[in-house]
């Protein structure tokens, strides 16, 4: 059966034909998740990666909505709207970002944005923005589309997942950090199952849109084979730099990790946690006071952030110095770190003494 979004006829807004939508956003999988769920509902939807395009897009045909990432190459999503605006003063548009800030948000509404999101967000909410700028979505798919749509359902029914079970919203926070584990850990129909499962109860949820779409990504890849003697060596796949756990909690805009979420062996770790006792920092303290508006259920601990553990709320607000659990989790990462240098001493001592009989 044809998809009720399909049938439906197009819609005209004040007589006229409803204006397609622009996706400016340089991350692949976060810019096709956006377009796949606002093309499903039905609007017509075009991306772009960079602001250059965006705009010479923008110069060529007459969108709508702009849904800019704030931080792209070359020009920023500010940036972008302000010169998009000067060509086409109609256009609406929404800033999202990972990394929002007072500032950014005053300059975006100067600029003419009618929103500014912070992510992870609510599909729903985007969708809500939309449609209260466009009308309510009745978008005519030609039949192209419809057959692509229903070949995109039957690769999706191809992919056996454990069965999808019942959760109540306040466990979507567990089942997230389990799926993330499995697909760390490559098992991505372990993976899959839990992200659709949180989907079925949180349909507008991105962050589980984006980390479907990679998990899906992943099982169509091909497996890299044994090499047997004469074949040449596969290629390495590239490493994911780490965040920064402090970059997770949201309290630097970016820092990648250094030693291995080994923190207690980490000068900027240990800065931080003086910054933070110190009550000398305003930044810190915003954030703090972000922090402390979310939900319960989203106030992780930075060792589940780290994925030392699957799940642990924060009960200090970070101040791990004064957290019992904290100190057990650096006593054990000290002994650690005590039976790794005792085993480097016996190293070196045996060399040594491989070398005197030499």
């Amino acid at each position: 059966m044809k998809n009720q979004a399909v049938l439906k006829k197009e819609e005209t807004k004040g007589g006229q034909k409803m204006k397609p939508i622009l996706i400016v956003e340089d991350e692949a999988i976060m810019r096709e998740s956006l377009q796949d769920w606002l093309t499903d509902i039905g609007y017509q939807v075009e991306t772009a990666v960079e602001g250059d395009q965006a705009l010479r897009a923008i110069g060529e045909q007459d969108f709508g909505v702009a849904v800019l990432d704030l931080k792209l190459p070359g020009k920023d999503g500010i940036e972008v709207l302000r010169e998009a605006r000067k060509k086409s003063p109609q256009l609406k548009g929404i800033i999202i970002t990972a990394y929002p800030s007072v500032q950014t948000a005053v300059a975006a509404v100067k600029e003419g944005a009618i929103d500014y999101l912070p992510k992870p967000f609510d599909l729903n909410d985007l969708e809500k923005l939309i449609r209260e700028t466009l009308g309510p979505v009745q978008v005519e798919i030609k039949p192209k589309a419809v057959e692509e749509a229903v070949a995109k359902a039957a690769e999706v029914e191809k992919t056996e997942v454990e069965e999808v079970m019942a959760i109540a919203p306040q466990e979507i926070p567990v089942h997230l950090k389990q799926g993330e584990a499995h697909f760390e850990a490559g098992q991505y129909l372990k993976a899959l199952t839990e992200f659709q499962t949180i989907l079925a109860v949180a349909p507008g949820s991105i962050e589980t849109r984006v980390w479907i779409r990679k998990t899906k990504q992943a099982l169509v890849e091909p497996e890299v084979e044994a090499v047997t003697e004469g074949e040449a060596a596969p290629v390495a796949k590239e490493v994911k730099p780490k965040e920064c756990v402090w970059m997770k909690m949201g309290l630097v805009a970016y820092r990648l990790c250094t030693h291995n979420y080994d923190c207690l062996t980490c000068e900027f770790d240990q800065m931080m946690q003086e910054k933070i006792a110190s009550g000398e920092t305003p930044e810190l303290d915003q954030a703090l006071e972000r922090f402390k508006e979310l939900p319960g259920s989203q106030r992780l601990c930075r060792y589940a952030l780290k994925g030392d553990i699957s799940y642990r709320l924060c009960t200090r607000l970070f101040q791990c110095a004064t957290c019992e659990f904290g100190q057990m989790m650096e006593d054990a990462l000290q002994q650690k770190l005590a039976k790794l240098a005792v085993r480097r001493e016996a190293l070196l001592k045996k060399e040594q003494g491989a070398k005197s009989k030499a």
